[in-house]
């Protein structure tokens, strides 16, 4: 189960993981520019996000992976830009990280890919970032995070939908 969202903000994969926070009532935080600048605009006050106080990439980058359990890039085809510096920040920190290229994979797949990896590595507090929008897939990538958000909360399902997952059920 995810117990934290950890995001930037900036269009794309990073605003639609602050959204699904938002929607299941899961906590979020994460490191914005200065000005809650994003590559989009000025991000909403309402998002739990702090400005940094330096305006460096590499800065903002690094303190989401510092304060996530472990990173998530999920990208359409090809690597988002600044992968090699997530991969190395996510490196020198010793934070898991999982690369999804959701051009490979269902949503179900992709969603048991991260459920397992969560298992494997511990993580409950996510950074999620990757492609973003108006690259790519556009609003695409934005509906399909929330999707991939809700179906790794087994919860949000029974919530939304009324049923519960048979392997978010304790054995008993």
């Amino acid at each position: 189960m995810i117990k934290k969202i950890i995001s930037g903000g900036n269009p794309g994969v990073e605003i639609a993981a602050l959204d699904a926070a938002i929607r299941l009532d899961i906590p979020h935080a994460g490191w914005c520019y200065r000005d809650r600048k994003t590559d989009g605009g000025v991000l909403a006050e309402h998002y739990n996000v702090k400005e940094i106080d330096n305006p460096s990439y590499f800065e903002r980058l690094e303190k989401n992976i510092i304060d996530s359990a472990g990173t998530i890039v999920l990208t359409y085809g090809q690597l988002a830009l600044g992968y090699k510096a997530v991969k190395n920040l996510a490196v020198n920190h010793n934070k898991p990280l999982l690369d999804v290229n959701r051009g490979e994979r269902s949503i179900d797949n992709t969603v048991s890919l991260i459920r397992d990896w969560m298992s494997n590595h511990a993580v409950d507090t996510i950074y999620f970032t990757g492609s973003k929008t108006g690259l790519d897939h556009g609003t695409k990538i934005y509906d399909e995070v929330i999707q991939i958000i809700r179906g790794i909360c087994g919860i949000a399902r029974e919530k939304y939908f009324g049923f519960q997952e048979e392997d978010d059920v304790a054995p008993y």
